[in-house]
């Protein structure tokens, strides 16, 4: 995955450790009943249909398998495949003969990418003592094709020959640059070294380059992922001291997909932007990753003030601001050029609205072997697709157009996803929704989604059991959040940002991990090894994350009426609105931008929503088809009504007026992100002002289009 999921946070502790290793349980070696059985009604459905639905899903549900789970992964995970690699196109093969074998027919798209490669990576430390510094992990003996794994290398990252006084700088966010200042320490022509964690890393180099670092390393603290939580690979799943965290700094909070091709596919002859012009690699200085082995020494070194007790990580020493003490030269050669990648397609057309399509995906791609991210993912596709395929042997079909994809070059930034997307912008507008799997094979459930599409994980979560209980997924769920099913609303870093955030589909992230996750996370011990010892033992977790997304999926691509729900998305806008008027008294001491029409029109929104509900009822009931096709179209469209042409201020990739990823967080939701970047980012009250008449129109739109016809 191109971000560490806040479901799988860096450090697990107290009441929420109890809560994963309980259900962490090993399940039994025989595999458990595949769903309960549930009859009964489902949302969007007539009563006769739900039965139909239901037999097909219990149908679906028998297929996936702990078995194929490890058979895959001990397939797929053998050889690392970094994204344009062989090792990439072999597993692309792999893939397309899987989804041959199931009997269906997957087509290859291929798009051209600019992306960086490590050539040369050295990194010293030059004072007080010099040292060559590791740049590579451990070879551990079961690690086939391991010269193939490269070295430390942050996507995207320029060039460069550094030397200069090292600083540390704790996570890198601009806050933390802040405290440095008030600390009079400078970081003008140093080399900053920063932990992963709490922001994008592709945050810490920006904020570095706008203080006049020449260079940054990016290391993973034992605080965060590593040996203060307990044993490290291979005795144990959290990072070991050699543990490298490789990952691209391209500025997705900016634009996503092919830097050169910003809003357009990126297919053979594309018109290109000078990489200069790209907005995703501005402002950058050269950056690689090191492992806590290597920051050692660094950070050992450091003289200067003590840091603050939430700056000190997990290193068995003090440690301080610097700069003295520790000097280091950063040594980078990476090798920028446009080279191919391969998305697989599996396209099953619907029966009724063929031009309507539902689709279920996760990346392929992998910094190194990549069993947890994200073969989970993928090899989840591949068993609702071996699902997918019994069915059509017995003469299933699905109402809308299903379409099943595994995507490459999402680690470098969500590449071909957004290529995919931005070649068929046009269809999008009669895409239902996507499903989206990052990480997906572990004990603890996580989600997020629209606000539309709530209810559709929860009832979804409903009809599946959950290893090592006796219960669902739905009631582990609940048990691992004090009775709540929380669903964050998506943000960036997975491939459902150009679908959801630029064309307005509705989507959802589904994942689950295990304790120790991150401490994997991007690293060469993300590996088959790791996942039949640590993550998944069982493989059942793996198979019921299958039949979770083979139910939302089929659910959505059968529904007679789609079952979302816009209501609570609009109770929710409300709230957005009142919290950003509070926003401005606490942050400004007046409200310069007045929102209250913006509030009395997500009114109307819920207004027209829970009247748009009622038909629904009355037309499932009545087994009104008519209506039907009448109500979908509104469903269909009103996510949409959400978008603004002209796009979000400095960053008009994106669209979406409601969410967005941080422009300071580059992962976390950013809700109403113009009108926040517009007054609390760029200062413009005229610009947020001009931010808050489009998003008014966007909300007598939905509302409109919630409406019934006159």
């Amino acid at each position: 995955m191109f971000r560490s999921r806040t479901r799988a946070p860096a450090a697990i502790g107290g009441p929420v450790l109890s809560a994963v290793l309980a259900l962490a349980v090993a399940a039994p070696a025989a595999a458990s009943p595949p769903a309960p059985r549930q009859d009964g009604p489902i949302p969007g459905f007539t009563a006769e249909n739900a039965k139909w639905q239901r037999r097909y899903e219990r149908l679906l549900s028998a297929v996936p398998s702990a078995r194929t789970a490890r058979d895959l992964d001990a397939e797929l995970a053998r050889e690392p495949a970094l994204a344009t690699t062989t090792g990439d196109r072999h597993r692309v093969g792999r893939i397309v003969a899987r989804l041959r074998s199931y009997g269906l027919k997957p087509e290859v798209r291929t798009y051209y990418a600019y992306l960086s490669m490590p050539e040369r990576v050295k990194v010293e430390m030059t004072a007080p003592r010099r040292l060559t510094l590791p740049v590579k992990e451990k070879r551990r003996p079961w690690q086939e094709f391991y010269d193939e794994v490269i070295p430390s290398h942050n996507g995207m990252s320029p060039s460069g020959d550094v030397r200069g006084e090292v600083v540390y700088a704790n996570y890198g966010r601009p806050e933390d640059f802040a405290l440095l200042a008030e600390n009079g320490v400078s970081v003008k022509g140093k080399i900053v070294l920063v932990r992963y964690g709490s922001v994008f890393r592709g945050i810490k180099p920006r904020e570095a380059a706008r203080r006049g670092a020449r260079g940054v390393l990016i290391y993973s603290d034992p605080a965060d992922d590593g040996s203060a939580h307990g044993p490290v690979y291979p005795a144990g799943p959290w990072r070991a001291s050699d543990g490298i965290q490789r990952g691209s700094i391209a500025q997705i909070q900016l634009a996503a997909g092919d830097p050169q091709t910003p809003g357009w596919p990126s297919v053979k002859g594309a018109r290109r932007v000078p990489p200069s012009e790209a907005p995703m690699l501005k402002g950058l200085v050269p950056t690689t990753p090191i492992s806590y082995g290597a920051a050692e020494p660094l950070l050992r070194a450091l003289n200067g003030k003590e840091v603050p007790r939430e700056w000190q990580g997990g290193l068995p020493f003090t440690y301080r601001f610097g700069p003295g003490g520790t000097r280091a030269h950063l040594d980078l050669r990476n090798t920028f050029q446009v080279r191919p990648l391969w998305d697989v397609i599996v396209r099953i057309p619907g029966s009724e609205h063929p031009e309507q399509e539902v689709m279920l995906g996760a990346h392929h791609d992998s910094w190194a072997y990549g069993s947890s991210d994200n073969l989970s993912g993928t090899e989840n596709v591949l068993q609702v697709g071996r699902a997918l395929g019994t069915l059509l042997k017995k003469g299933w079909r699905p109402k809308r157009t299903v379409v099943l994809a595994t995507w490459d070059g999402e680690e470098y930034g969500l590449f071909g996803s957004t290529e995919y997307a931005e070649q068929r912008a046009d269809l999008l507008r009669d895409t239902v929704a996507y499903v989206n799997m990052d990480g997906a094979g572990g004990s603890r459930f996580g989600a997020s989604a629209t606000p539309a599409l709530d209810r559709s994980v929860i009832d979804a979560s409903k009809e599946v059991r959950w290893p090592g209980t006796g219960g669902t997924l739905y009631e582990a769920w609940k048990a691992q959040n004090s009775g709540e099913t929380p669903i964050d609303r998506i943000g960036g870093g997975s491939d459902f940002q150009a679908f959801f955030q630029r064309y307005g589909v509705p989507a959802m992230d589904v994942g689950a991990a295990s304790p120790g996750s991150s401490g994997n996370y991007h690293c060469s011990c993300d590996d088959f090894y790791w996942m039949e010892r640590f993550g998944d033992p069982s493989w059942e977790y793996h198979a019921a994350m299958s039949r979770l997304a083979g139910i939302a999926t089929l659910r959505l691509a059968n529904a007679d009426v789609i079952a979302m729900g816009y209501r609570p998305y609009a109770q929710e806008t409300a709230r957005y609105l009142a919290d950003f008027t509070a926003e401005q008294r606490r942050r400004l001491g007046s409200v310069v931008v007045d929102v209250s029409r913006d509030i009395a029109q997500a009114g109307a929104w819920q207004r027209a929503a829970e009247a748009l509900q009622a038909r629904a009822g009355k037309a499932l009931r009545d087994g009104d088809t008519a209506a039907f096709r009448r109500l979908n179209d509104k469903i269909m469209r009103t996510e949409r009504d959400l978008l603004t042409a002209a796009g979000l201020p400095g960053r008009p990739w994106y669209r979406h007026q409601i969410y967005a990823p941080g422009i300071d967080t580059g992962y976390a939701t950013q809700r109403l992100p113009g009108l926040h970047d517009a007054l609390f980012s760029d200062r413009d009250v005229r610009a947020a002002r001009a931010q808050e008449a489009r998003l008014f129109a966007s909300l007598r739109a939905a509302a409109r289009t919630l409406a019934p016809e006159e």
